[in-house]
């Protein structure tokens, strides 16, 4: 686990976005990035958070060198690219891995029209299955695209660090193993019928099998953070 000003690398990129229920906020450098736009759009915090840095607090001036880099990219990036540069540039799933895919963003559709009505949308409370199944429904899709699109575009000779796709993966089979819970929670509660609940059951099992057989490493992905107790708590010693 790697930090940097306090915050831990790259711990944002393998989390299900649900600030609410994560203990690393304060070490999420998205986090902080997000409270500041939120302090910035604040009257009362706006002056605080623009106030100019302390000349101490100001970066050195950047060499020339960099600055024509900087520029000649900037240069590069503002031309227009033909619709055939951008096909090439394009990802493109493996026709393969479609199917997962639809069926991801079918489940979340449907659990949208089935929630609909049945809750509030500012419920964020992480013990009431149906916010665990309605946060979910986006996180799973999303996922799994971002898990799919990883693995068609891998290079594997160029890499030498464990595959980001597996982590992606990984937070889906995560996000599913909750849903089927808050799912079989909402039967037992006299919530949900059984005849209800069966199809997205059956989604979230189905989804479950093909992610793991495509992505059979995602379970043993390590996250940084959120898969190193004992990194973290050698962090929050250090804390003390």
């Amino acid at each position: 686990m790697d930090v940097q000003d306090g915050f831990i690398v790259g711990v944002y990129n393998y989390c299900d976005r649900w600030c609410e229920t994560c203990s690393f906020t304060s070490r999420c450098r998205v986090f902080a990035d997000r409270a500041e736009l939120e302090a910035q759009n604040d009257p009362q915090l706006s002056d605080v958070v623009n106030a100019p840095p302390l000349p101490q607090d100001l970066p050195p001036p950047l060499p020339l060198w960099m600055r024509e880099l900087i520029d000649e990219m900037n240069k590069i990036a503002s031309e227009p690219m033909s619709k055939e540069e951008l096909e090439q540039l394009r990802p493109k799933l493996i026709p393969a891995h479609k199917s997962i895919e639809e069926r991801a963003y079918a489940y979340c559709e449907r659990a949208h029209t089935w929630l609909d009505g049945r809750r509030s949308d500012a419920t964020r409370d992480p013990s009431d299955p149906l916010s665990v199944i309605g946060w979910f429904q986006y996180s799973i899709p999303a996922k799994i695209h971002r898990a799919l699109m990883g693995l068609a575009m891998d290079e594997p000779d160029d890499r030498d660090w464990p595959a980001d796709y597996d982590g992606s993966a990984k937070v889906a089979l995560l996000g599913m193993e909750r849903s089927h819970a808050a799912w079989l929670a909402l039967v037992h509660g006299g919530l949900a019928s059984v005849s209800e609940a069966e199809p997205f059951v059956a989604d979230l099992i189905w989804l479950t099998d093909e992610l793991e057989r495509v992505f059979p490493n995602a379970r043993g992905f390590v996250r940084p953070a959120f898969d190193e107790p004992d990194e973290v708590a050698r962090l929050l010693a250090a804390d003390c």
